[in-house]
């Protein structure tokens, strides 16, 4: 009768072993994985109580248990974590963004883990609202950061606009923080989840300075043995927790990254699994005689139980729902306040720009014309040099109004039919010194028949601007020369020069913002490569399209149509 007993019993037992999370691997040797860690809270960082925490923690603890890895920490400063990284004395490293210099370095998975942007912050009562409002100030950075060294991180942004600057790099984002509030530096770079969870401790307030949004990555050591391993798992787990919103992925995106933080500590879920089959356990040793006779109540408590799942994963759905909706509410807002911001800015810059300059543009007009008296012949060529370059940084700033209003859908076109002689005696007189000092020959023809032109003037004279002003700039020796006809109802103007031509690889570039290809680097010049941009968003305002043909050490043929009335 004893044995009997006992055999049904000890399958049970095996049976639910089975379901308890981590038996299945606790006979063998979990992999050792280290993690580097530095402080910067709420994305990662070291508690009152030595543990490690924040978002990025949970994301490794939760891999971790999934594949059985001993995770071991590694603490330093995020100069040190990156070094070690580089040496593969850790394994992998989490919060890192993707640059062509750090992918040259370490190894980056496909999948990203999160998004975030960097903001600068002041004293609450600064009038700090522009990056031209931080010349002969100090900004507090951390220390290696993508957003100090980066593409389009503070120093490059600070630079295009010819500002300088002290900058105090410190370990952490909460020494930047720091150093503001104790006013050792007038302004701190930090990003965007930083910024929000922990200014107002330190009585710091953000300005309308935001820039370079980053794709946040885990990053691992090329060539290491466990890299491709850990890449592949870590691929794989993060693209299944972003799918799932009821994942611990948008739990911790909800504890860690809103204005509420909550002290509980978070019990991952297979430590309430398992702590529920132990406590199972416990009562199938006391009661197991009773369920082995009464197969009946077992079932019955099987459908309850069952239905009580049921109930409880309504429920669970709901509340995803529920966070969905918020988080869905808080990204419109985080978006809506960047957007404004980035509106601030461009007035300010305008106002703060474009009436000085036209200032120094008016009154260096005045001097050259000999308007306030005469001048010698050096003064006259550094008036030049001041009106010429005055010139060009007003055009820079007006490339970059224009850009923002396309993209907001604020600007307008005014068609409307005008002679083409209009186009061409105000284009290319401009462009004859220009050309004639280099020693190239400008020239211009108009196929018979046209007399007018139906287009936006201003925009059209803009384009043509700008592709012969690239064509002189780029062409060294030869000829330039602006073709206007007709072909299949539309207006066809062509910019042709003998340049050193475009490769083919950098042709499908050239109408990128912020991009300058093969003739750039070649002359050594520099610009905003904003330029084609704004030509092909004028040309298709008005109904055309705007195309380039080129042959290296031959040329390049600029060319755009646009529709007949």
């Amino acid at each position: 009768m004893m044995r009997r007993g006992v055999l049904p019993f000890l399958c049970l037992l095996l049976l639910l072993c089975a379901f308890i999370p981590g038996a299945a691997s606790a006979a063998g040797n979990p992999l050792k994985v280290r993690v580097g860690v530095y402080e910067n809270p709420p994305k990662i960082f070291t508690d009152e109580e030595g543990n490690v925490s924040g978002f990025w923690a949970d994301i490794v603890a939760y891999i971790a248990q999934e594949e059985d890895w001993e995770v071991e920490w590694v603490h330093g400063s995020w100069t040190e974590c990156l070094e070690r990284l580089e040496n593969g004395e850790i394994d992998m490293m989490p919060d890192v963004a993707y640059t062509v210099e750090r992918g040259a370095t370490y190894q980056f998975p496909s999948e990203s883990v999160y998004t975030s942007w960097s903001m600068v912050y002041v004293r609450e009562g600064s009038t700090m609202q522009s990056l031209l409002d931080l010349e002969g100030k100090t900004v507090a950075v951390l220390q290696g950061s993508v957003n100090v060294e980066g593409p389009n991180g503070i120093k490059e942004l600070l630079k295009a606009f010819n500002v300088s600057c002290t900058f105090d790099e410190v370990g952490s984002y909460s020494e930047v923080f720091a150093r503001v509030a104790d006013k050792d530096a007038d302004a701190g770079v930090v990003s965007k989840d930083h910024g929000y969870r922990y200014s107002a401790e330190f009585g710091l307030v953000e300005t309308p300075i935001i820039f370079q949004p980053s794709p946040l990555y885990f990053a691992f050591p090329k060539g290491a043995g466990l890299t491709p391993s850990l890449v592949e798992r870590t691929d794989h787990h993060v693209r299944d927790l972003k799918k799932n919103s009821d994942s611990v992925y948008y739990q911790s995106l909800q504890r860690w990254f809103t204005q509420e933080h909550v002290a509980t500590p978070f019990i991952p879920r297979w430590v309430i699994l398992t702590l529920a089959g132990i406590v199972g356990l416990a009562l199938l040793l006391g009661v197991g005689s009773l369920l082995l006779r009464s197969q009946v109540n077992a079932r019955t408590k099987e459908l309850v139980l069952e239905i009580a799942r049921r109930k409880e994963a309504e429920q669970e759905l709901s509340r995803s729902h529920e966070h969905l909706e918020d988080l869905v509410s808080q990204r419109t807002m985080e978006l809506e306040q960047a957007n404004r911001h980035k509106s601030q800015f461009l007035a300010n810059m305008s106002h703060e720009l474009r009436t000085p300059l036209n200032s120094i543009i008016g009154y260096t007009k005045l001097m050259l014309d000999g308007m306030e008296g005469a001048v010698t012949t050096d003064q006259k060529e550094d008036l030049q040099t001041v009106y010429d370059n005055s010139k060009h940084l007003l055009s820079l700033i007006n490339d970059l109004l224009d850009l923002s209003k396309i993209e907001a859908g604020k600007f307008e076109i005014v068609k409307d039919e005008f002679p083409v002689s209009d186009l061409v005696s105000q284009v290319v007189p401009s462009m004859e010194k220009l050309a004639r000092d280099k020693g190239l020959e400008l020239t211009c023809t108009v196929a018979p028949g046209i007399d007018r032109v139906y287009a936006d003037k201003n925009k059209t004279k803009q384009i043509l601007f700008n592709l012969l002003g690239n064509a002189v700039k780029f062409t060294q020796k030869g000829s330039v020369r602006l073709d206007i006809g007709t072909r299949d109802g539309e207006f066809v103007f062509s910019v042709i020069d003998t340049g050193v031509g475009i490769s083919p690889q950098d042709i499908g570039r050239l109408f990128e913002s912020y991009k300058q290809v093969g003739p750039a680097r070649l002359d050594g010049s520099e610009g905003t490569g904003l330029g084609l941009v704004i030509s092909k968003q004028f040309v298709e305002l008005q109904g055309g399209r705007i195309w380039v043909e080129s042959t290296q050490g031959q040329g390049s043929t600029f060319s755009f149509a646009l529709p007949a009335k």
